[in-house]
């Protein structure tokens, strides 16, 4: 599939698109293909998304390089949604569905070829909560592959990924908003979802103990200074220093229910500076190796003042792409260059492509 990334503001009447876009209940609004109109466009505007996929010849070429089908996503979100409810109502007798949407989602990770891609997504805010557990698991699965774990282990790291957050249904409070405005008695109570997801993925059949401590352990700090525990380096399991990477990670770059959100290699440059006190900076590596911070199809300013598009991620230089270069005026390609030749240009931001 190809695709090129757009600001919905900057969408304009006959663009096409690239990739389907969903309802929160996982009905196509609008589907591959479709030519955009005015009132198609008021209608993506409407949804609360940021950005979306086009295709045109700028984008010719440059193909999506998700982890698991989108399909895969809508079902496994489903069968999220209705594991949540039962749960919460306490008449969760069954994980099947669950477990086999985490099994799906495994074979697609370990089956896919790629030793780097670029986490790019259509979300809105009513998708969020259950959208960020999918993207927690998918890249934990991701960095479990690269770290040789086995079907068993990337099992029991997945179902931890996927209910990390389990504990915040019997929280009776707004755990939406950013933790530093939690005044202490808030916080107090916010801290105790990891010990309330541990008790609660204890309950669900099949779920492992190693799974449950993924929940409980996600907010431990590799320097000792996390919660609910204190834990400290290799006390934390390792499960759960992969979850809490990812789940940095995801927060940082969908983080719409705080209102603001980062780029990509911002959220990187992030992650690398919490090494050694936040996160375990081994994992860290594995993961600057696994998540490219320019995605597929955004556009790009260079250091020599061009624009282009990012065509291609560099698997052995992460942030040296290569770029097709476009005519200001014209807005069409000039050539394409291969930045892990040219170390003199630099990339110095994003950049919405208005065309």
């Amino acid at each position: 599939m190809v695709m090129r990334r757009i600001h919905v503001e900057k969408l304009k009447e006959g663009m096409v698109i690239s990739k389907p876009i969903y309802s929160s209940s996982g009905i196509i609004l609008l589907s591959e293909g479709v030519e955009l109109s005015d009132r198609y466009i008021e209608k993506i505007i409407g949804t609360g998304l940021q950005h979306i996929y086009i295709k045109d010849e700028l984008s010719k070429g440059i193909l999506d390089d998700e982890l698991i089908k989108e399909e895969t996503k809508i079902a496994t979100k489903k069968v999220l949604q209705d594991s949540l409810k039962k749960i919460k109502a306490g008449y969760f007798t069954s994980s099947d569905g669950i477990i086999k949407q985490v099994e799906s989602m495994i074979k697609e990770i370990v089956a896919n070829p790629r030793v780097m891609v670029s986490m790019q997504e259509i979300r809105n805010k009513s998708d969020y909560s259950l959208l960020h557990a999918i993207n927690v698991t998918v890249i934990s699965c991701l960095l479990g592959k690269k770290m040789k774990y086995n079907d068993t282990q990337l099992k029991h790291l997945a179902l931890g990924a996927l209910f990390h957050d389990l504990g915040k249904v019997n929280i009776k409070m707004d755990c939406t908003r950013y933790r530093e405005d939690y005044i202490d008695q808030e916080f107090a109570i916010y801290k105790q979802h990891p010990d309330e997801g541990f008790e609660m993925i204890q309950e669900i059949p099949d779920a492992s103990l190693l799974s449950a401590n993924v929940a409980r352990m996600h907010h431990e700090m590799f320097d000792g200074t996390g919660f609910p525990l204190g834990l400290k380096g290799d006390a934390i399991h390792e499960f759960a220093r992969i979850v809490a990477i990812a789940n940095e990670y995801d927060n940082l770059l969908y983080n719409l229910p705080f209102g603001t959100t980062m780029k990509h290699y911002e959220i990187i440059e992030v992650i690398i500076a919490k090494s050694f006190t936040c996160f375990d900076p081994q994992i860290v590596r594995v993961f600057t190796n696994s998540i490219s911070p320019y995605p597929l199809g955004s556009g790009v300013i260079l250091s020599n003042n061009q624009i282009g598009i990012v065509s291609k991620i560099n698997e052995n230089f992460p942030t040296r792409p290569f770029i097709r270069i476009l005519d200001p005026d014209s807005m069409q390609i000039i050539e394409e260059i291969d930045l892990s030749v040219l170390p003199s240009i630099l990339i110095l931001d994003e950049k919405d492509i208005d065309k």
